[in-house]
């Protein structure tokens, strides 16, 4: 749908703004910048004036607040400011539609995931094939969304909890090492698909932080789950962190019901600490991987796999936009290990908070800076390949 090279050009064009920053890149908020860079230049091609981003930025961020509050719309309320903003916006993008979109080649031919919407809806949605403003707005604010929010929770715990370790950075410096040296220095699908330990960083990111972080499902039938009864027509609640990091029978071999119903306070909490206990990535690898127990330790701790990732979902309920944020992530993760360095200005005090979706309640400082143009070559294999 779109040449990684565009993807490139616009992360490589975020990264050099950060690392030519005097200050540190707060990532509760700034991280957010690459996902909408992605959603208005991938997904719907909207040729958004510079001065006007940084307003817009804030009006989805507040809509994506009030997604997630509760349904109060009283004058200051979450709820309400969510409201008045995907107001704003409609109008917003109206105007930037009528200003005109470079998603239509000169052939007329379709080139945009918004154009494909649009078309979609114009063939199921309407008997003349017409559509007002108003319902191109609505089509253009909800794929800006679905790339933008929780991809970009996605990307800025990616930045957020890589800094926390240095031998995860150092791995995936020798594996592009060994990328380039194989399929030479242009970023193509052929590298990514081959970015073995890039993905299995973005897998442990997924894991232990899921942006989205859970589903509801009502029963169909009368079941037994943990040695409890639930009737038919119950709504359960699945938290993706409880069941990926807490529950996964892969990795507690002495997981029972009552133990999970005495988990304490602690173990829920996403902080510092357990990040730096369950995040693993060598546990996705082929084989269940092996990493030093500490640095500079020929000691080896093995990890079990995991049953598999929730986050996306599964089956006819699975996220259409998973490729695209895999693609994003490992983009991302190639350009940065092998141009530039993150340091993480206040490591002890990083924390999310998972309700609908898992957020930074912390505000991560991370600093960027390039590598240096001859940095030391070696020749040592990524562990545990």
């Amino acid at each position: 749908m779109f040449p990684l090279s565009q993807l490139e050009k616009i992360i490589s064009t975020q990264l050099d703004i950060w690392s030519s920053s005097d200050h540190p890149v707060d990532m509760s908020t700034d991280g957010k910048a690459l996902s909408f860079e992605f959603s208005t230049e991938l997904l719907v091609d909207f040729a958004i004036p510079p001065d006007q981003k940084d307003d817009l930025k804030c009006k989805f961020n507040r809509l994506f607040q009030g997604m997630f509050s509760a349904p109060i719309n009283l004058p200051g309320t979450t709820f309400s400011k969510g409201l008045k903003a995907k107001a704003e916006l409609q109008e917003d993008i109206i105007q930037v539609i009528k200003q005109g979109r470079r998603s239509t080649d000169d052939s007329g031919t379709v080139t945009s995931v918004f154009q494909y919407n649009l078309e979609a809806r114009r063939q199921t949605q309407t008997t003349d094939g017409v559509l007002t403003d108003a319902q191109m707005a609505q089509a253009g604010i909800g794929l800006i969304i679905a790339g933008n929010d929780t991809s970009g929770l996605g990307v800025s715990a990616l930045m957020s909890i890589l800094p926390l370790f240095p031998g995860v950075m150092e791995k995936l410096r020798l594996e592009q090492k060994e990328l380039v040296a194989k399929y030479g220095p242009e970023l193509t699908q052929t590298v990514l698909d081959n970015m073995a330990y890039g993905e299995a960083v973005v897998k442990e990111v997924l894991r232990v932080a899921p942006p989205s972080d859970q589903v509801m499902r009502r029963t169909l039938v009368d079941m037994e789950i943990g040695g409890k009864f639930i009737p038919k027509g119950s709504v359960l609640y699945l938290s993706f962190f409880m069941g990926q990091v807490l529950s996964d029978p892969k990795l507690h071999k002495d997981l029972s019901s009552e133990a999970l119903q005495h988990v304490s306070p602690e173990q829920l909490l996403l902080n510092t600490p357990n990040i730096k206990r369950e995040f693993h990535p060598e546990r996705w690898l082929a084989g269940g991987a092996t990493e030093s127990s500490s640095a500079g330790s020929s000691d080896q701790q093995q990890f079990a796999k995991p049953t598999g990732l929730l986050t996306f979902n599964t089956g006819p309920h699975i996220c259409l936009g998973m490729g695209l944020f895999y693609s994003e992530a490992k983009v991302l993760l190639a350009l940065l290990a092998r141009g530039y360095q993150m340091e993480l200005q206040n490591p002890e005090e990083l924390g999310f908070q998972a309700t609908f979706v898992t957020q930074l309640s912390s505000q991560p400082m991370v600093r960027f800076s390039k590598l240096p143009a001859a940095a030391p070559a070696t020749t040592e294999k990524v562990a545990a390949r």
